[in-house]
């Protein structure tokens, strides 16, 4: 049992299964801490876009505005899969969970990037680059607040966790 454990069973946990608010260095866990409230917002906001997106493909299949109804199922499908995986991220880190980091960082690097390609390709004259502008933002904000110390310090590595996959 470590100090600051009193009273938590000696695991880190409160009496309802909970992660303490305070980790091994005194910091605040999980969603308590400041960082990481920054990327669950984040995470919040593209889990949302994403169902969005699948609604509206979706829509537009059953209105028959699809060129391809199968290529539109398929993309819902997906958007929703990516928006079921953030989601589960999320939650993970609101625990006080160190392994939702990686695959959240991955969704952000990649979302940048293809919002780069869209904002630079833009040469139709359409205003959809604002769209992409706002996806490049929010990436880089969630994925630098990923990549912080602050974030690492507030999700501590759990008991059975292996550190090298981390």
């Amino acid at each position: 049992m470590h100090a600051g454990d009193e009273g938590h069973g000696g695991d880190g946990h409160g009496g309802d299964g909970e992660p303490s608010v305070a980790g091994p260095s005194g910091g605040a866990v999980g969603a308590a801490a400041p960082v990481v409230r920054v990327v669950l917002a984040g995470l919040a906001v593209e889990v949302l876009l994403l169902v969005a997106t699948a609604v509206l493909y979706l829509l537009g299949t059953g209105q028959g505005e699809a060129a391809s109804s199968g290529l539109a199922v398929g993309t819902a499908v997906l958007a929703l899969a990516l928006g079921a995986l953030l989601a589960g991220c999320g939650a993970g880190m609101a625990r006080g969970r160190r392994r939702g980091r990686v695959p959240a960082l991955v969704w952000q690097v990649l979302q940048l990037l293809v919002a780069v390609q869209v904002v630079l390709a833009e040469t139709t004259g359409t205003t959809t680059w604002w769209a992409a502008v706002v996806v490049a933002v929010v990436g880089a904000v969630v994925g630098g607040a990923l990549l912080t110390g602050a974030t690492t310090r507030a999700l501590p590595v759990a008991p059975g966790e292996d550190q090298r996959l981390l």
